[in-house]
């Protein structure tokens, strides 16, 4: 009985090659996209998972109110929490502090080892992850090392334990251990281990991890309080509830910072972070790496949710609409003795054969992908190991059986159900229930993909939005290069010598140094406020230290006052100057009570940075983004230190075709005056765009899968129009001989088929608009959804559908009425 299902089933496939050939396609790249898709998400929610003790590890977060900002929430807390927290709470098992290496050293990390042959082994290792961390990070986040003892790797001042793929890089196949490896050309650490390259869906990443206690002999960074730049993990011991070890942090904080408070005039709050939710949950500055936004992995969910729905709709509409066709089939074989259950087999052989073949197809399209799509997120998604994971196979057999039951499902059930003679009369085909259920199909169909070509439209505006805005200071040709980190004292006269020499060059607008970029997070924050407020009053500012020259090379226009000249920086060095002369920005000047930029002028402010210290404000700048556009305009004080403070020297060339001969150039020049350090340089365009990554990845996403949504729902509205061309035959040829023009016959198929494509656009619509209007809020600076955002897409939609299913409709209409109509 099965072998002569097979047979009818494949004699069917072969007599409708159309309709089998759309079914297996639509399904086929229905199943690639979802399982691509859900396999994105499954990665990017399986972060830190692999740690044994995911379940009992946290961080300590500090919430702080900072002037007009209200409460803010950071990642890091003070260096005396963790300990602080093992001696009062008994539920505290163990704890690990980890900075970051920028907190000691400069911008530029140079990593130096010289071998047995004398030769010295240079790298640059701003990218390699490089933290300071207690040995005790070896327990709590699962570091093994393949070299090295784990109880004691981290525990003497001046160790490193190093990945194996940089301990390769530097030592080849020698033995790393005991080695000395030298940071910037005079900072000596001996390595004491080496670990296995850790998986990437981590939030913690780690390249090279240096002893804390190489620097907390320093009590500053063992015991202080004052200091809330470092990351405090602890482990709780099983079966604590974390609430109990919150509700005793207010008296903990009252217990070692109320003096402090007090004495800054601020308000501090500690939470626990699970470690599991830092990817996906977590919304709070100086995290440790970039995470992924939790709303962005459903949104991806239900797009891939559609794009399966869209591809088993097309399964579903073509075999109802195809089943009309084989109701005399039905008749007949009931009529020649065949039971409902047999009927009943064969259509659902048929569908789950239909779903086998896609599923292979399917499988075929993944693998083939594999690169592109690893390339596309930027992550080893997928892999031949992913067909290991049950997960996946669990969607593609519930695919499999649920899209073959489905789409078997009306004509096994309702089919079989005739009677012979009422069939054969041909009954079913005036009946409205088939054709209601196509109509509904139709609507949920292109309902689904208007919302998602609509969304994405609004989600790629607003990115485009946000990369071509004016960002208020001049992007364009600014070079960076980092400076130079083997300092002396002749260092300040070298700096200042080498940007004359680069001003020299003709295809060099401007040169200035500074601390920090547009487009990086501001390393120095604090409070300043009016000289006669009281502390209480202050408000949160960043601080930055320029020369001279930093509005003029990024085109920051000033807005009253003068700029700095070399005089000003001198005060910095005084130690009888009390007062030193800073500029401000337009925000920093309103939220100090100045609304008119001018009144700022000559003003005493009081700002802290390491201690406080009374400023005249010489100058008001023009906000510009130090951000992306997803952030408000912040507060900022701009200082001028010596040049030796900066840590980056940014170049303004000339554009056109000779930036690769200036960027030459500058090179030449650099290693002339630094012939000791690296060059390592980039542009600040390509540098703040970087932090739109994760935003152009999600839009590229979207764009992508949603045209391959609209691909499938033509491929179906493709099958399904020359199914209903094939059933208005006789009535476009009664039409024709009734005197309707070619015109009149042909609009007769489209025409119904739109009108079910503007119904779809109704419904989605105004759904979508809410959904999008709710997501903008997220952006500080953000499009306005027009009327065009909407229609274009419900336009684009009636487009392709016109497209697919006009072939068939002037086939149609081309007929000769007396071929269609000589047997009636």
């Amino acid at each position: 009985m099965f072998k002569n299902h097979l047979k009818i089933a494949f004699r069917f496939f072969k007599k409708n090659k159309l309709f089998t050939g759309i079914n297996i396609l639509g399904l086929a790249i229905g199943i690639t996209a979802f399982i691509l898709l859900i396999r994105y998400v499954s990665y990017e929610k399986s972060y830190d998972k692999f740690l044994l003790d995911i379940d009992n590890l946290y961080r300590v977060t500090l919430t702080s109110n900072l002037g007009d900002k209200g409460f803010v929430t950071s990642a890091t807390n003070h260096p005396a929490v963790g300990p602080a927290m093992e001696r009062d709470f008994p539920e505290v098992e163990n704890f690990t502090r980890i900075v970051d290496k920028s907190l000691p050293f400069s911008s530029t990390i140079i990593l130096s080892y010289t071998n047995k042959h004398g030769d010295i082994i240079k790298s640059d290792a701003n990218d390699d992850q490089i933290h300071f961390a207690d040995n005790s990070i070896l327990e709590l986040f699962d570091i093994d090392l393949i070299h090295g003892d784990s109880l004691n790797a981290l525990e003497e001042p001046n160790s490193i334990i190093l990945m194996s793929g940089i301990a390769q890089r530097f030592f080849g196949k020698e033995d790393p251990l005991g080695k000395i490896i030298k940071i910037n050309g005079n900072f000596e650490l001996k390595v004491t281990g080496v670990f296995d390259e850790r998986p990437q869906n981590t939030h913690l990443p780690l390249g090279m991890v240096i002893s804390y206690t190489t620097f907390s002999k320093d009590n500053r960074f063992s015991n202080s309080w004052v200091w809330p730049e470092f990351y405090n993990y602890v482990k709780l011991r099983p079966g604590t509830d974390p609430k109990l070890v919150e509700s005793k942090f207010p008296a903990f904080v009252q217990k070692y910072l109320n003096d402090i408070m007090n004495e800054h005039g601020f308000e501090a709050k500690f939470g626990l972070q699970p470690v599991k939710d830092i990817h996906l949950k977590s919304k709070i500055d100086k995290e440790i790496s970039a995470n992924t936004n939790e709303g962005t992995l459903y949104f991806l969910l239900i797009v891939a949710s559609f794009i399966i729905a869209i591809a088993l709709i097309n399964f579903i509409n073509l075999s109802t609409a195809k089943s009309m066709e084989r109701a005399k089939e039905v008749g007949i074989k009931k009529v020649a003795g065949a039971s409902r259950k047999s009927l009943i087999r064969q259509f659902l052989y048929e569908s789950l054969i239909i779903n086998f073949f896609a599923m292979v197809l399917a499988f075929l399209f993944i693998n083939l992908l594999t690169p592109s799509f690893n390339s596309l997120v930027g992550l080893p998604v997928l892999g031949i190991t992913m067909w290991g994971k049950w997960k996946i196979w669990i969607a593609m057999i519930s695919i499999f059986i649920g899209g073959g039951i489905l789409a078997g499902l009306y004509p096994a059930f309702v089919l079989s159900n005739f009677v012979p003679i009422e069939v054969l009369r041909g009954k079913f085909h005036q009946s409205t229930k088939g054709t209601s259920l196509r109509k509904s199909l139709v609507v949920a169909q292109f309902a689904i993909s208007i919302a998602l070509i609509a969304g994405t439209f609004i989600v790629y505006s607003q990115f485009s939005f946000m990369q071509n805005q004016d960002l208020g200071f001049d992007a364009d040709h600014n070079l960076v290069l980092n400076s130079p980190i083997y300092s002396d004292t002749t260092m300040q006269g070298k700096l200042k010598t080498f940007k004359a020499e680069l001003i020299q060059n003709p295809k060099i607008n401007g040169v200035t140094i500074s601390n920090e970029i547009p487009g990086k997070r501001v390393t120095w924050n604090n409070m300043i406020r009016k000289g006669h407020e009281e502390k209480e009053q202050g408000v949160a500012s960043a601080l930055i230290s320029i020369d001279d020259d930093f509005f003029e090379t990024y085109k920051i226009d000033l807005l009253a006052g003068r700029d700095f000249v070399e005089e000003d920086a001198r005060l910095y060095m005084s130690e009888t100057q009390m007062t030193v002369r800073v500029i401000i920005n337009n925000t920093a000047a309103k939220v100090l009570g100045y609304p008119d930029p001018q009144m700022a002028i000559n003003e005493k402010i009081i700002y802290t940075l390491g201690s406080e210290r009374q400023a005249e404000v010489i100058g008001v700048v023009e906000d510009y983004h130090q951000q992306s556009l997803e952030n408000e305009y912040s507060p900022m004080l701009f200082l001028y230190f010596p040049y030796s403070t900066g840590s980056y020297i940014t170049v303004n060339i000339l554009g056109g075709n000779t930036i690769n001969e200036t960027v030459m150039d500058v090179e030449t020049t650099y290693k002339d005056f630094f012939p000791n350090d690296l060059f390592k340089h980039f542009f600040v365009d390509d540098y703040f765009n970087k932090q739109y990554q994760a935003n152009v990845k999600f839009g590229t996403i979207c764009l992508l899968f949603s045209i391959l949504a609209i691909f499938i729902a033509a491929l179906g509205l493709f099958g399904l129009g020359s199914h209903m061309a094939m059933q208005k035959t006789k009535e476009i040829s009664v039409r024709k001989v009734m005197g309707a023009t070619v015109g009149q016959a042909l609009a007769i198929i489209p025409k119904k088929l739109l009108s079910l494509v503007l119904i779809s656009g109704a419904i989605a619509l105004p759904v979508i608009y809410i959904i999008t209007k709710k997501w903008l809020e997220n952006y500080a600076f953000k499009i306005q959804i027009n009327i065009w955002m909407l229609l274009v897409p419900l336009l684009i939609v009636m487009v392709v559908a016109a497209l697919s299913i006009i072939s068939q409709s002037l086939r149609t209409a081309l007929i000769n009425p007396a071929e269609s109509l000589r047997d009636e």
